[in-house]
């Protein structure tokens, strides 16, 4: 009885292997453990990377990045990803896409912060404030979960899921409710990542490569997410997108300390989890402003920009595949209806709030 399990478990170990595995366990060798689990994952964002950016150069109006997120949510929805990957695809996410968002600052001066001027400042925080207490406003309408509530609407209006994890630590939630959280978010920034460039292209809204970007930045909801967006309608647009979200993100620090008063003073509720969780703040965000300020003093060349950008634009890619790696939409669909119209609110409210002040604005 014991043999026959024995062989059971080991056909079985046999089917979780892939070639991937069996080649990145050659690498894992002379690593540390805590390195060794993160190859697979690894090898398979740059696989992904890889053929997008080869993809991606031959059609006109898809970035290499847009591919990238393409590949990986047909992967993770078409087929079963080993548990072998997920270390790899975490870390792609988290610490891959933060060192790739630092790098991007060596695209950008301060004369071009400068040139957005107050009307961009607006731009950036007038939309997330409008979609914050719009949609708990909203959520408290639909009776929804506070901490759930909380969740989306700071993910939707302010930097995705590293602000939903940095809410979720303070207010202590439960796991669920992150997860329902950050999976909305996923979902529905996708779908703004893919439409805006068809409908920008398109030209029915007349808005030009700076107010685009503009758009994208002050209205989509990862960071990854603008960048693949905004860069779709060229670089002046990508780059003025970036800056805009990056100021977006910025606002999570005052934030996360707004909340973390509230929460002391018993204004928020505890989300339930009994855990204590600690804040991270966007620590990368400091990688960028060194990289802007490097640039803005002429200490990279021309060459060094080149090289830059090009490791740059491989490590997006790898994080965007990643992300599309992680993007179930099967998980919407065991929700319920409450949070799944909560996150459709938000993304219609941020949106529309964004473009109607740039017509405003502008």
């Amino acid at each position: 009885m014991k043999e026959n399990q024995s062989e059971k478990s080991s056909e079985i170990d046999q089917e979780d292997r892939t070639i991937l595995v069996e080649f990145a366990e050659k690498f894992s060798f002379f690593l540390p453990p805590e390195a060794a689990v993160k190859i697979p994952g690894l090898m398979l964002t740059m696989c992904i990377a890889a053929i997008a950016l080869y993809t991606g150069a031959q059609l006109a109006y898809v970035t290499p990045l847009i591919v990238a997120m393409g590949i990986g949510i047909l992967l993770r929805n078409a087929f079963i990803l080993l548990p072998a990957y997920k270390a790899g695809i975490t870390y792609s996410i988290r610490t891959v896409l933060r060192f790739a968002v630092a790098l991007l600052g060596a695209r950008i001066t301060f004369a071009q912060i400068g040139g957005l001027g107050w009307e961009g400042i607006v731009l950036a925080t007038g939309p997330l404030l409008i979609t914050l207490f719009m949609t708990i406003w909203f959520g408290r309408l639909l009776k929804c979960d506070h901490s759930q509530t909380l969740l989306i609407a700071t993910g939707t209006s302010i930097c995705g899921a590293s602000a939903i994890m940095t809410a979720g630590a303070v207010t202590q939630a439960k796991e669920d409710n992150v997860v329902v959280a950050i999976s909305s978010i996923t979902v529905f920034g996708t779908i703004l990542m893919l439409l805006y460039p068809a409908v920008h292209n398109m030209g029915f809204l007349h808005l030009t490569a700076k107010e685009y970007g503009v758009w994208s930045g002050s209205s989509i909801h990862e960071v990854a997410q603008v960048i693949a967006a905004a860069f779709g309608g060229g670089e002046e647009s990508g780059e003025i997108g970036t800056i805009i979200k990056l100021t977006r993100v910025a606002c999570l620090v005052p934030f996360a300390f707004a909340i973390s008063f509230m929460s002391a003073k018993g204004m928020i509720k505890p989300g339930g989890s009994e855990e204590k969780g600690e804040v991270k703040f966007p620590l990368f965000l400091f990688g960028f402003l060194g990289m802007v300020i490097l640039n803005s003093n002429d200490f990279f060349t021309v060459k060094a920009i080149a090289s830059i950008e090009t490791v740059d634009m491989f490590l997006l890619t790898m994080a965007m595949g990643a992300m599309g790696l992680e993007t179930d939409f099967k998980r919407l669909l065991h929700i319920g209806y409450k949070p799944l119209v909560l996150s459709i609110f938000a993304t219609c409210t941020i949106s529309t709030t964004s473009l109607c002040l740039i017509y405003l604005l502008y």
